[in-house]
């Protein structure tokens, strides 16, 4: 079977369509992603749809669990995309998902280019993704221009009752604090110093991801409540400065836990002592779930302390980056953090609405 192009049509997601779409998930992807995250996401969306819409006009992160779109060949779902703004000048593309009738056929292939000629090429602006390094659509995504920038290493731990996590052995040379919010300005800077210089261009967080207003602040909040979504904050001292930041961000539906960590290089020989005092906090909070966690593959003594600590890797992504490729403007249009980029595309007519944009 060969998709006709002309009846190809592409439209941003409505409340009706959400019911679909996590059928869709179920059905097509659990055998080879866990999907959990993603369908308590679009269940949470759906439920509370008419209370977060309004708020997406406020929070770019409200604002990207709406940027999702649907694929029709012919009146029939073939699949979804989600986008995401990152930067006033960056976008991320979260998932293609396209359904196993329609692959091997260059649907993806073509909403892809159509979102590249509608959107990013037009603009100058940047787009990153995460492929996993077993998956055949990676060469896809080199054949429109992506880069590997670096490879990503996620790992995973089980826990229950009978299954305590590590304990810290040792006296503590350092301790996890409770994040205050005037420790929110040191984030960024400990950001800057964690992250390698090669990678800081291709991350490019920014200082207001750090330190948010309050408002902003308070929006969230209201975000992780009615997605279930439970947060832990903690920080690291040492001479007064900040020298670490773990944040445990858990799901307690999907039985889910994730850990990100900044270690400031200089104090590398910590690592495994402040992951296991996040261990304790975290059992304190949960009896079972599953633990993951990732790390760039830039040092074998990460990787090692990971494991010594009974996490177990479980696959390898590549981080790619696609710019516009000297299309369009050299001086990218500003995304606004609040935007809709509408894609859509009915047979060979596309459009976006950037009404929104500055």
């Amino acid at each position: 079977m060969v998709f006709d192009r002309s009846a190809v049509t592409i439209e941003k997601v409505q409340y009706h369509d959400l019911k679909d779409l996590e059928k869709i998930f179920t059905k097509e992807f659990s055998e080879e992603v866990n999907t959990e995250i993603i369908k308590q996401r679009i269940h949470r969306v759906r439920q509370f749809y008419y209370i977060l819409l309004p708020l997406s006009t406020l929070s770019n992160w409200i604002n990207n669990l709406f940027n999702i779109y649907i694929i029709r060949v012919e009146g029939n779902v073939a699949g979804f995309i989600q986008i995401s703004t990152l930067t006033s000048k960056r976008l991320h593309l979260d998932y293609i998902a396209i359904s196993k009738t329609y692959r091997g056929q260059g649907l993806g292939s073509f909403v892809l280019q159509t979102l590249f000629e509608s959107i990013v090429d037009k603009n100058g602006y940047e787009i990153i993704l995460e492929v996993r390094s077993d998956n055949k659509a990676r060469h896809l995504y080199e054949r429109l221009g992506f880069t590997s920038q670096a490879q990503v290493l996620h790992y995973a731990m089980d826990f229950n009752v009978s299954n305590l996590l590590p304990r810290q052995s040792l006296t503590a040379r350092a301790k996890l604090q409770r994040l205050k919010e005037a420790d929110r300005p040191a984030l960024y800077r400990l950001y800057r110093v964690s992250i390698p210089r090669s990678l800081q261009r291709v991350v490019n967080r920014e200082y207001k991801e750090f330190n948010p207003s309050l408002f902003v602040r308070h929006l969230t909040l209201i975000k992780n409540y009615l997605m279930r979504t439970e947060k832990q904050e903690f920080i690291v001292r040492i001479d007064d400065k900040v020298i670490a930041s773990v944040e445990w961000r858990s799901y307690p539906k999907a039985k889910i836990h994730m850990l990100s960590m900044l270690l400031n290089p200089r104090f590398e020989y910590l690592r495994e002592e402040l992951i296991c005092q996040a261990l304790e906090i975290l059992q304190e909070s949960y009896k079972e779930g599953r633990i993951t966690t990732t790390i760039y593959n830039d040092s074998v003594t990460k990787q090692a302390v990971l494991e010594k600590l009974g996490f177990i890797k479980q696959e390898m992504y590549y981080l790619m980056l696609r710019t516009s490729g000297g299309k369009g403007s050299r001086n990218p249009r500003r995304i606004h953090p609040m935007t809709d980029l509408y894609f859509t595309l009915h047979g060979s007519n596309s459009h976006v609405n950037r009404k929104n944009l500055q």
